[in-house]
């Protein structure tokens, strides 16, 4: 398949072995999003089954796909969109449910003891983010590119804070 150099990997196995669990898993972990099953009938008439990693089971199997290069490429090219759009669509859904705006240290406890992130305006200093983990168990996990224009009140320190930062607690 001549794709995009250097943006698609293809691994075979020429063996006639069939793909074992601990393999499968594997390619899950690595972020395998497409994998092309090709066995004595489907070379006989022609064709190929494509399983999509984000759709489990039977139901993201497609049987009776073209072996043409350029069917095969296009197909391929399309699916590979499609799971980028829906697994980005899963991600902003997921993100979007477990994301709570606080305003206030009590609200922000409140928040990470349900199990959510929590987003709210800080200003604070090192030694406060120090103290905001003693008492919490959270940390600031990352200050988002969109800030919000209009400065709001510290929700640690009280003063007024120009950007706002993403709490979360760390599982071990």
């Amino acid at each position: 398949m001549d794709m995009h150099p250097g943006s698609n990997k293809i691994k075979g196995r020429q063996d006639g072995s069939s793909i074992s669990g601990d393999e499968a898993l594997d390619n899950n972990f690595v972020g395998v999003s497409l994998r092309i099953e090709i066995g004595p009938r489907d070379v006989s008439s022609g064709s190929v089954v494509i399983s999509r990693r984000d759709i489990p089971a039977k139901q993201g199997k497609v049987f009776g796909i073209s072996m043409e290069p350029s069917i095969l490429e296009a197909y391929v090219k399309d699916r590979l969109d499609e799971i980028q759009s829906s697994l980005l669509q899963r991600a902003i859904s997921f993100w979007d449910s477990n994301i709570v705006d606080v305003s206030s240290c009590d609200e922000l406890k409140e928040a990470i003891s349900f199990g959510k992130w929590a987003r709210g305006p800080w200003s604070a200093s090192d030694a406060d983010e120090v103290r905001v983990k003693e008492e919490t168990g959270v940390t600031i996990r990352c200050f988002p590119f969109e800030q919000f224009r209009v400065t709001k009140t510290c929700l640690m320190t009280g003063n007024p804070a120009e950007e706002v930062a993403i709490f979360g607690k760390v599982d071990l």
